[in-house]
């Protein structure tokens, strides 16, 4: 394994680590979204509390992953600033504009709270940036963006159907956790069935989205997708496994198995497209040898990262463990 390889499996875990927790937060934006009935103000509460002290750290890993790909892959870096910066500008609005409406509806709102409009902006914008990154992953493995037509990606069925399943499995994932955080309070463990439902409902949504995508992927993506059939599929049945684990630990009431099977769900399925996608950064255009800066650069950023997790990792554990745990809904 050389050095630029290596380089690129650290990117992959902090992408996974950014799919698991700040996919969590955005999917728990899409149930803020379709929060309805009696317990709809409950659930915003409870979403709100869930993610508000761990939100904004939680883009630690994106920040990582966008620094990588610039200090180690920079011709990479140039054509995906060229070809995607649709996606990525809507992605980088929504990451904005959910920061900013979250803290005013918790901070400005008054007694309006979570059903302030500024949730309503909160919710739309959560919904808007996995969509997103979703679309630009579809161009990334289909090779299907161009500098001279920014609007490319957005033209794929394939593309916009990536960035629906990134949706659904981010909302999978975020009912998965909230099941725990209803159930740690007798305030909120009468929301722990709505969560269920909701968990539920978004496996089978990512099920039917996998089935319509895949004749897409054969069609608009046959590289990555000839190497997925020789390469991910253990990788594919890992996240069978952990999905179908996560529902049956969710009916059982066992809700941190379930939060762990739904990890391995959603992070199985990232690692097979990562497989599947090397040696291509960009299907098509560059390559991780063709990219990859001197590897002195490469050396020093290893060291970086090394150094960097040292500092930066202690903490943000002791920030999970803390602060996880809802507060209780009035």
């Amino acid at each position: 394994m050389t050095a630029a390889d290596l380089l690129l499996v650290v990117m992959v875990i902090g992408l996974t680590a950014y799919a698991l927790l700040g996919g969590a937060d955005f999917g728990g934006g899409v149930w803020d979204l379709l929060a309805r009935g009696r317990d709809a103000r409950d659930q915003r509460r409870l979403i709100s509390a869930s993610i508000g002290p761990v939100w904004e750290a939680n883009h630690v890993w994106l920040v990582f992953i966008v620094v990588a790909l610039f200090s180690g892959f920079p011709p990479a870096y140039g054509v995906v600033g060229s070809s995607l910066e649709i996606p990525l500008a809507a992605a980088l609005v929504g990451i904005v504009l959910r920061g900013a409406a979250y803290v005013y509806r918790a901070y400005g709102a008054g007694a309006a709270g979570p059903d302030h409009w500024w949730g309503h902006v909160f919710a739309v914008s959560s919904t808007i940036t996995p969509f997103a990154l979703g679309v630009a992953g579809a161009a990334l493995a289909s090779g299907r963006m161009s500098p001279g037509d920014p609007v490319e990606p957005l033209r794929s069925p394939f593309g916009i159907g990536c960035g629906m399943f990134a949706v659904a499995a981010t909302a999978f994932l975020a009912a998965v956790y909230l099941c725990r955080d209803a159930a740690a309070s007798p305030a909120t463990e009468h929301l722990v069935e709505a969560f269920r439902r909701r968990a539920v409902g978004g496996a089978v949504v990512c099920g039917i989205l996998a089935l319509i995508l895949l004749p897409l992927f054969w069609h608009e993506a046959p590289v990555v997708a000839h190497r997925f059939g020789h390469r991910s599929v253990p990788l594919v049945a890992l996240s069978a496994v952990g999905g179908i684990g996560a529902l049956v630990a969710l009916a059982r009431g066992q809700f941190m198995v379930a939060r762990l099977t739904a990890g391995l769900a959603v992070g199985a399925m990232l690692w097979g497209w990562a497989v599947a996608q090397y040696p291509d950064l960009i299907v098509g255009q560059v390559t991780v040898d063709d990219a990859a800066a001197p590897s002195t650069n490469i050396h020093a950023m290893l060291y970086a990262v090394v150094g960097g997790l040292v500092v930066v990792l202690p903490p943000m554990i002791v920030l999970y463990r803390l602060f996880t745990r809802p507060e209780p809904v009035d």
